[in-house]
């Protein structure tokens, strides 16, 4: 009787043990040269957002993709001065430091119509393997930028 005892507190003990976890220096601090290469991506894409023009009414967000050894930016810009009565919303997925658009997002308001009947007035993703393809909605454009962005 007491082997059984004995057997089951070193069964209870034994499985209420959590593991110890890895150093937490390891696992909350980022590798340094990681950091460098986000940062050089933020200094990288904002002078680009500055030089290429963009104003006071667009944004741009930036992340470097350690997979593809790569800064992608995101602008985007919703825009009612244009066009009085009519609003734009544009999205550029562009590499950082080429310059080169790899994602082009493009869609206005159409009088008697709802948002969700106008298709976009533009909407092409050019991947690195330089096969153009046509989206044909915002969400499947946001889905091709997020392979990049994330």
């Amino acid at each position: 009787m007491r082997a059984k005892y004995f057997f089951l507190v070193l069964l209870v003990v034994g499985c209420n043990k959590v593991p110890e976890p890895t150093s937490p220096v390891a696992q909350s601090k980022p590798k340094k040269a990681d950091l460098e290469l986000q940062e050089q991506c933020a200094k990288q894409a904002r002078e680009e957002f500055k030089q290429a023009g963009w104003d006071k009414d667009s944004n741009f967000t930036n992340h470097y993709n350690e997979k593809l050894n790569r800064c992608f930016m995101l602008i985007e810009k919703t825009d009612a001065k244009l066009d009085p009565g009519t609003i734009w919303r544009t999205k550029i997925l562009a590499d950082a430091y080429e310059g080169r658009t790899i994602g082009l997002f493009s869609w206005h308001t159409e009088k008697g119509k709802k948002y969700w009947e106008v298709p976009p007035f533009q909407c092409e993703m050019m991947p690195p393997s330089g096969e153009k393809a046509i989206c044909k909605s915002e969400a499947e454009f946001d889905e091709f930028v997020k392979t990049y962005m994330e």
